[in-house]
């Protein structure tokens, strides 16, 4: 059996080991999918050595250890080199990065259309990397970025029919903080969330009530990088074998 794991921090709660089983049983892949919850950079080292002999025949990272994986590897793929950030590892130890597909898929998944808008981007790590190469190589053009420091400004700005806010970070403001919900449910602007997991319930009837479909979290972005990632390591094809909407029902439970 094939070994893959995921490493990142915090990650107990992931849905990864979901999608990547369901896809295996279904495409009768010999693999499996753990979790490695590791409290620093240091203990990936480990992980890699098992690559090099064999006994691990790939790798998901997350956050907060996409930006540190290119030291540990021997090639990197063009699109991951140039997006400055890892979150997959084959069996040869070469790095690439799916979030960035992910991402795009979502968009077109859900039919958003970004062309006219102007996109505020929430974040400085490996995903909001892949995000912003993302839209770039698409052409958009409209697109602000904003880091932990001047994350406020966004609540000084006027925005509304034409503009995206996508948060990249792993932070819940629409949940967490009452001055973004307020700014939100008052505004006519469209917030993409990475995150996958779900607002609190109260929350989520005051967006149905007075913001419906302004408000789109990232768990289609979770299943398509996941898929990108089965590919690479396993050449299945795998989008055109598996039933997108069957795994994301299975997921919702």
């Amino acid at each position: 059996m094939k070994k893959i794991y995921l490493l990142g921090k915090n990650i107990q709660k992931s849905l990864s080991p979901i999608i990547h089983e369901y896809v295996y049983e279904k495409l009768n892949i010999n693999a499996s999918y753990s979790i490695a919850d590791l409290n620093d950079a240091n203990d990936i080292d480990r992980f890699f050595n098992d690559i090099k002999a064999n006994n691990i025949y790939g790798l998901n990272i997350t956050t907060p250890y996409k930006d540190v994986i290119k030291n540990r590897i021997d090639k990197i793929s063009k699109k991951a080199y140039e997006i400055g950030a890892i979150n997959c590892v084959d069996n040869k130890l070469k790095g690439y990065n799916t979030d960035c597909y992910g991402f795009i898929k979502m968009v077109q998944k859900n039919n958003i259309l970004l062309s006219d808008k102007n996109i505020f981007i929430i974040g400085s790590g490996g995903s909001s990397k892949a995000v912003l190469f993302s839209l770039k190589e698409t052409g958009y053009k409209n697109i602000y970025h904003f880091n932990r420091n001047n994350l406020n400004d966004i609540l000084t700005l006027k925005l509304g029919k034409n503009d995206v806010v996508i948060n990249c970070t792993p932070k819940h403001f629409i949940n967490d903080s009452p001055d973004f919900l307020n700014y939100f449910i008052e505004s006519k602007f469209m917030w993409i969330d990475l995150l996958y997991t779900k607002l609190s319930t109260k929350i989520l009837i005051e967006i149905d009530k007075r913001h419906s479909k302004l408000y789109l979290n990232g768990i289609d972005m979770l299943i398509y990088q996941a898929l990108a990632s089965i590919n690479i390591w396993f050449r299945k094809d795998i989008e055109k074998n598996v039933d997108f909407n069957d795994l994301k029902s299975l997921i919702k439970r």
